[in-house]
């Protein structure tokens, strides 16, 4: 297994040669770990839908590590690490294969290397470690014939933390319920047992903003407003496409091709249903995705990886299996490889990297607050701003009646007091229009930024 490990390494090393920027994402979970260390309270002082226990390791890692890059990478290495190591051993465990090997850790770690930003501290990354905890009691069901109540208590739990820390991963809970109640049989008292313990973290959150009197703001930004949020897509669909495409259609090959060439015990047949359903409930998740870019997908690398390793063994021929194997090797980094190396190049990965040009008429030590999108200015400056995600904070404020959100307006702005306010939007002159304090703190400049009159 540390050969393997090795490998990963050994792999990663032509992203680092490729010096790639910041991305915009990784700017804003820099600025969310910032501002939870300097004693905000997530959702009611800070607008943003990261999940509540993601950004709580945001705010850890910045008091810590001042939420470095560097840091991120060697805490996604460590829980890349895990995952790498559980899912084979969790292989291994259930008799997926014929021989206990360490070929789904070899697949995985390739499988990896698909994107760069997989390689992050995402909240994609740290909920599907709990994604595979979740499954990894769903399989222990088809594999024992013990007592199945503390596996179905601890599935439901680790789906809940799996949601609290990235919301896209709810497609978990249906996908628990249908493979519960189609493959495992569940009973009622069964199915309730699961519902409950999913719910207990996300009541745990509940309460622990009940009594810091952000309760509202949770269920009504995290639980309410999350979904409805317009999409923003970093990257394409054509690009999504370039980099999943090869790996989907080596996992459907080994899907039908053990189906067709082997036989399975019956629970191989549940596993096999289990990884198939679990495969097209993580694409079903791009519609609860607020970012679209590939390490929201990084949850589909275990299903990728079961069925990829059928593939593998399907052949009795050596000569086949090394083909295929020596194939699977050069190719899928490619294409992780190239994808990176022709975005560099194109202006629409714009959208997603932080352009750190220097701006020269803002001085650093400005405390800037940005209406809108783009965010590149924080990364040279002091961010005075509640607003991280600004399609949210729309979606908030809209839901608001115009005294309510004029009162949200004048205590943020007393709260962050922003020497300047670049206004994408152009909604700050309609947001201050009945703030007579406000109106006359600021004037529009040239530039049509607003400046605190000095």
């Amino acid at each position: 297994m540390i050969g393997i490990f090795f490998l990963f390494i050994i792999l990663r090393i032509p992203y680092y040669l490729m010096d790639i920027p910041i991305t915009q994402p990784e700017l804003l979970w820099q600025l969310l770990g910032e501002r939870l260390a300097a004693g905000n309270l997530h959702f009611a002082d800070t607008i943003d839908s990261t999940g509540p226990f993601s950004a709580l390791v945001y705010g850890i890692n910045h008091v810590i590590f001042n939420n470095s890059l560097t840091s991120f990478s060697i805490l996604s290495f460590l829980l890349i690490s895990f995952q790498i190591y559980y899912t084979n051993e969790l292989l291994i465990r259930i008799n997926a294969f014929e021989e206990a090997n360490y070929l789904p850790a070899f697949i995985m770690v390739v499988l990896y290397q698909l994107s760069f930003d997989f390689m992050t501290l995402s909240p994609a990354l740290m909920g599907n470690t709990f994604i595979l905890l979740a499954i990894g009691q769903l399989l222990r069901l088809t594999a024992i014939n013990a007592n199945p109540v503390p596996s179905i208590l601890l599935m439901g739990f680790w789906g809940g933390v799996a949601f609290c820390f990235h919301y896209p991963y709810l497609a978990l809970l249906p996908f628990l319920i249908m493979t519960g109640l189609l493959v495992n049989r569940f009973s009622f008292q069964q199915l309730n047992l699961l519902l409950t313990s999913y719910l207990l973290p996300v009541a745990f959150c509940a309460v622990y903003y009940f009594w810091r009197d952000g309760l509202s703001a949770f269920i009504h930004l995290y639980l309410i407003l999350v979904p409805k949020i317009e999409r923003l897509f970093h990257v394409g669909i054509k690009d999504l496409l370039y980099i999943f495409s090869l790996p989907l259609v080596l996992a459907l090959m080994g899907y039908f091709l053990n189906n067709m060439m082997h036989r399975m015990n019956v629970n191989q047949q549940k596993q096999n249903q289990l990884f198939l359903f679990l495969l097209l409930f993580n694409i079903a998740s791009f519609f609860l995705m607020e970012r679209v870019s590939p390490y929201q997908f990084v949850a589909m690398l275990p299903p990728l990886t079961y069925f990829t390793a059928h593939l593998f063994t399907i052949s009795e021929k050596r000569l086949v299996r090394q083909t295929i194997a020596y194939g699977f090797f050069l190719i899928v980094p490619l294409i992780g490889y190239s994808w990176v190396f022709y975005q560099k190049n194109e202006p629409s990965f714009d959208k997603y990297k932080i352009d750190i040009t220097t701006d020269n008429s803002i001085p650093m030590e400005t405390a800037v607050m940005v209406l809108g999108e783009n965010q590149n200015i924080y990364y040279q400056t002091e961010a005075a701003s509640p607003y991280l995600n600004f399609r949210l904070t729309r979606l908030y404020f809209e839901g608001m009646d115009e005294m309510e959100r004029k009162v949200r307006i004048y205590k943020d702005l007393q709260k962050e007091s922003p020497d300047l306010i670049i206004d994408e939007e152009q909604v700050f002159d309609h947001w201050i229009k009945d703030i007579p304090t406000y109106q006359s703190l600021y004037e529009k400049d040239s530039q049509g930024y607003f400046r605190k009159v000095r």
